[in-house]
């Protein structure tokens, strides 16, 4: 059985792949930053008891981090996969050059690349002891550099930090024996994404968990498109 950690959720992505790997007999911790206000998480783990544990998780506070990621040590010896899901768009301050701002472009490269790392750190004992151990940073296709177009300066410097991130990770040899990939989920249907998205949440989680079930050491470092496809850094 599969001991999987999923960041957000609760919603979009993150609670479309939770159902989707439910389907591969996975043990399954589940986070969010407001259990009680997630209805549709927590419904899905009255229906799976043993095997779906809803954590309470804050990513940019590290107290949160450290409290979650004993409460999955405490049931369980080793991670097999932690999926880095939870993520923000930023407001209009991070958008467009002549209204940025400081602290909001700040806070987004925090929430989006810096929380996802220190999250990792806090769970490497969990994934040492691991089988086939991988992490998984949902990135996005605006974190590549090879994209020309402008505005959304913060989300697309966030992903970009998070990819460099995720290629540090894969060549340090403290994350030694553990696979670390970025994916782009393409785009999606989410409050982020919005209606007019090309995908479906759960077409994309449908196929992540295909990308997933097949990641090997050799894949260590490398950027994929949700459908397993690579992607220029």
């Amino acid at each position: 059985m599969q001991t999987s950690l999923i960041t957000g959720a609760n919603r979009g992505i993150g609670l479309a792949l939770t159902r989707q790997l439910l389907q591969d007999d996975a043990r399954i911790f589940a986070t969010c930053r407001a259990p009680k206000r997630a209805d549709a998480l927590t419904e899905l783990a009255q229906h799976h008891p043993q095997r779906v544990t809803v954590l309470q998780l804050d990513i940019t506070d590290e107290s949160s981090i450290d409290s979650a990621v004993k409460a999955v040590a405490a049931e369980t010896d080793g991670l097999d996969l932690l999926v880095n899901n939870a993520g923000i768009g930023g407001d209009d301050s991070g958008r467009s050059l002549g209204q940025l701002t400081s602290t909001e472009v700040s806070h987004v490269i925090t929430t989006n690349a810096v929380s996802p790392l220190i999250l990792t750190q806090a769970c490497r004992e969990l994934l040492k002891t691991g089988d086939n151990p991988r992490v998984v940073m949902i990135s996005s296709g605006l974190g590549s550099l090879q994209r020309t177009s402008g505005s959304s300066y913060a989300y697309r410097m966030s992903k970009a930090a998070m990819n460099m991130a995720a290629r540090v990770l894969a060549f340090d040899s403290a994350m030694a024996g553990i696979t670390t990939v970025t994916v782009n989920p393409g785009w999606v249907q989410t409050d982020m994404g919005g209606p007019s998205a090309a995908l479906k949440p759960e077409e994309s989680a449908s196929a992540l968990r295909k990308l997933i079930k097949r990641l090997r050491p050799a894949d260590n470092g490398k950027f994929f498109q949700y459908d397993g496809g690579e992607l220029p850094w």
